[in-house]
């Protein structure tokens, strides 16, 4: 048995944050694209017994931005295995094999430029009281973790073994443009760093000019012979000149993830509970409507002379009433069914259950890995007014909840193989929104300084939304999330989301803010 242990590649002491995930890096937020917010949540595998999780989300909207909508139809959820590990047989190595391992050295590159970036951010920091003298150093050697990762995962997985099977051998050239692609990305999040470091605010930024021309000149070297690697490989290229070709090397890394990240994901089941007992109440009501209209029939046909004779023709009077008990029918089923549905999801904390299970190539039992029950609820919420909260004056909000509590089983098999983690990955579609915000820019007077004189410029329009993010973790497993003397874990993540006319534009957290006040926007 070869075993292949990248976490070997970063030294205990200075790297060990990026051989398992911190305790903040549990939950994380972002913006997946111009329309979709995307937050994720990575539980560990347990070894005994099940372990119990909970995920709050909360997002608030103004009362004139929101639209009804369901929220079930813009929520995507993808559950999938995580772990840093990789063990491969002598004998026989599978393109299953292969894929698992690939996906365990993105992840030290990942974690290997999360730690790039940190230790530019600490640097930059406005509260750091003298420049970090090892700077470069850190810098460097993460770098050159990387580049050493890299090395050993192309000769245990991209070099090709004679007399292996063809489409394994097809594999291991497709593991190698992969591992190529993730050291690009890790790199240009590297110069990024740099470039964010020096245009800091901090008091030492000059003393790092010399560190960052260093560690530019070493990611220049580094990313020379990786574009040499992909030339004699004959992988597609990013031209900067040539837009086709830009967008072939984006197309061509989009498949190679989505590749080699299909052996991780779990297989879904969803019961949508409310939905079926929705069927039931609807079909209840048109019992109940049936009933009505037919008893009121019956009324007319015993009562159609004397109705006739009183009110003219008989055969145009019974037409007009059972018209309109007809209507009165169609009327109250779409009216109880409405109030029903809304009922039910008012009252049910449990919409929707959710079981993931492992592929059955992997585990031919299809265990269950995850077991979850998910709701949403609305509701109207006023928040004092930002501009003066002690004034009594309010803003309406629609906040829109996510609740899913579940557990997450043992299995020892996947466990054997480096699977350390189950990663949740949720996305939400803001799209709806956004035909009812103000334009997107809007003209401001400015005065220039030189000429003193006042123009006109177009400033973003933007809406902040309160988003948060809260993930409660048990590991006894007994559901006991709220008791006390339990083994239990909370995280965290509060966010602004910041939208406007044409699209999701970014997201604000409190320790990255500017200095400039930032109020809660009414629209």
């Amino acid at each position: 048995m070869a075993t292949l242990d990248l976490s070997s590649e970063f030294p205990a002491a200075r790297d060990a944050s990026v051989a398992e995930p911190s305790a903040s890096s549990a939950v994380r937020v972002g913006v997946h694209d111009a329309s979709r917010v995307e937050w994720s949540v990575s539980l560990p595998l347990p070894e005994g017994r099940a372990g119990s999780f909970s995920i709050e989300v909360r997002l608030k909207i103004p009362e004139n931005a929101y639209v009804d909508h369901a929220p079930w139809k813009h929520l995507q959820h993808f559950t999938r295995l995580d772990g840093p590990q990789l063990s491969l047989a002598d004998d026989v190595v599978s393109i299953d094999e292969l894929r698992r391992g690939v996906l365990a050295l993105a992840n030290k590159l990942a974690r290997a430029s999360e730690l790039f970036a940190r230790h530019c951010r600490l640097a930059s920091s406005l509260f750091a009281t003298a420049p970090h003298s090892e700077l470069e150093g850190v810098l460097r050697a993460s770098l050159e973790a990387a580049d050493r990762v890299v090395e050993d995962g192309r000769a245990h997985l991209a070099t090709p073994v004679p007399g292996e099977a063809s489409e394994v051998a097809r594999e291991r050239r497709l593991v190698d443009e992969y591992i190529s692609v993730r050291l690009l990305e890790m790199l240009a999040a590297a110069g990024r760093a740099l470039t964010t470091l020096g245009a800091s605010r901090s008091p030492h930024v000059a003393d790092f000019a010399p560190v960052i021309a260093a560690t530019e000149t070493h990611i220049a070297e580094a990313l020379a012979r990786e574009l040499d690697h992909r030339q004699t490989e004959r992988y597609v290229r990013a031209e900067p000149l040539l837009q086709k070709a830009l967008e072939r090397y984006l197309d061509r890394a989009s498949q190679l993830k989505k590749h080699f990240q299909e052996v991780l994901f779990l297989e879904h089941e969803t019961i949508h509970i409310v939905d079926r007992l929705s069927h039931l109440s609807a079909a209840l009501v048109a019992v109940i409507a049936s009933t009505w209209a037919f008893g009121w029939q019956l009324a007319l046909l015993d009562r159609g002379t004397s109705l006739g004779a009183r009110f003219g023709s008989g055969l145009t009077t019974v037409a007009l009433l059972a018209g309109l008990i007809y209507a009165t029918k169609d009327r109250m089923k779409e009216l109880g069914r409405a109030f029903l549905a809304r009922k039910l999801n008012d009252v049910y904390d449990v919409q929707r259950f959710t079981r993931f299970r492992a592929p059955q190539r992997r585990l031919p039992g299809r265990d269950v890995i995850v077991a979850a029950s998910e709701c949403f609820k609305q509701r109207d919420e006023r928040l004092p007014d930002p501009l003066n909260p002690e004034s009594g004056a309010s803003v309406p909000y629609r906040v829109i909840t996510y609740k899913s509590r579940g557990k997450v089983h043992p299995n020892a098999v996947l466990r054997a193989s480096g699977v350390r983690r189950i990663k949740h990955v949720f996305r939400y579609d803001l799209s709806a929104l956004f035909g009812r915000l103000d334009d997107a820019t809007k003209s401001v007077p400015v005065q220039c300084e030189a000429s003193r004189k006042v123009r006109f410029i177009d400033a973003p329009k933007a809406y902040r939304l309160p988003f948060e993010v809260r993930v409660t973790h048990d590991d006894r497993g007994d559901g006991g999330l709220a008791r006390g003397g339990r083994r239990e874990q909370q995280w965290v993540e509060s966010t602004v989301l910041v939208v406007h006319k044409r699209g999701l534009d970014r997201i604000e957290r409190p320790e990255e803010d500017d200095g400039v006040e930032v109020g809660l926007e009414p629209g």
